[in-house]
C-alpha cells in the first residue's frame, strides 16, 4: 500500500468517527486508502494527547528534572 498523507482534520474525523461507534477501524482504513495499522496509531495518539497529537512536530523535549 503506498503512503498516503491525511491531513490532520481526516485524521481527526476519522478518530471520531471510530470512538462515537460510526464506523469500523477497518471500514475506516478503507475509507482514507491507509493501513489498519495507521488508523489504529491514529486512535492511540488521539486517546493519549488529544487533537493536538496530530498538530506536533518532531521528537518530544523533556526537562532535566
Amino acid at each position: 500500500m503506498s503512503k498516503r498523507k491525511v491531513s490532520v482534520e481526516d485524521k481527526i474525523y476519522a478518530v471520531n468517527l471510530y470512538l462515537e461507534e460510526k464506523e469500523s477501524q477497518w471500514r475506516i482504513a478503507d475509507m482514507f486508502d491507509v493501513s489498519l495499522a495507521s488508523v489504529q496509531q491514529w486512535i492511540r495518539n488521539y486517546e493519549s494527547m488529544g487533537a493536538n497529537a496530530f498538530t506536533l512536530k518532531g521528537n518530544k523535549k523533556y526537562s532535566k528534572e
